[in-house]
């Protein structure tokens, strides 16, 4: 009788553990594809922020004419705005200097890892625009806030 109620245990213990793992798996793969999804989104944003063709974009206030220009730079939230300028730049800037937005990573340096991280988080997961005469700046993290595009001596400067 001992026998029977030791196997029967045994029996129920690994269904337990099977169901557990079973629910871990589509907890982990639903969080996955909800964060997939909000992470596309917030590139969409950001192509459209910095690349669009439409007076909203930080590639039209730019190539303006204007010497000054208050850009509202409102979306995708929590990103941030960065300027490669000098050594280490992602690949998608071809060498040349660039604006990027993407998402920050979460050590900014250790011991000079920091810096690469980062270019590769906006190469693989961000936007960029080439240009040309962009002045170094520190990062700008979006909020809702107005940045200044200038041009000064045919540098551009980007200021928060």
């Amino acid at each position: 009788m001992k026998n029977k109620r030791g196997f029967l245990l045994a029996e129920e213990t690994l269904k337990i553990v099977l169901a557990v793992i079973a629910i871990s798996f589509l907890i982990y793969f639903l969080t996955s594809l909800y964060f997939a999804k909000v992470n596309s989104e917030k590139l969409r944003q950001a192509e459209a922020v910095l690349k669009g063709d439409s007076e909203g974009s930080i590639k039209m206030a730019i190539y303006s004419d204007k010497n000054s220009t208050e850009f509202h730079l409102q979306s995708p939230k929590s990103w941030y705005l960065f300027g490669f300028v000098g050594d280490g730049k992602p690949n998608s800037c071809a060498g040349e200097n660039c604006l990027c937005i993407c998402d920050k990573v979460l050590i900014d340096t250790f011991f000079g890892i920091g810096n690469s991280r980062q270019i590769k988080e906006c190469d693989e997961d961000g936007i960029c625009l080439i240009v040309q005469n962009l002045k170094e700046f520190d990062k700008i993290k979006i909020k809702q806030q107005f940045i200044s595009i200038k041009k000064i001596d045919n540098n551009i400067e980007i200021i928060e």
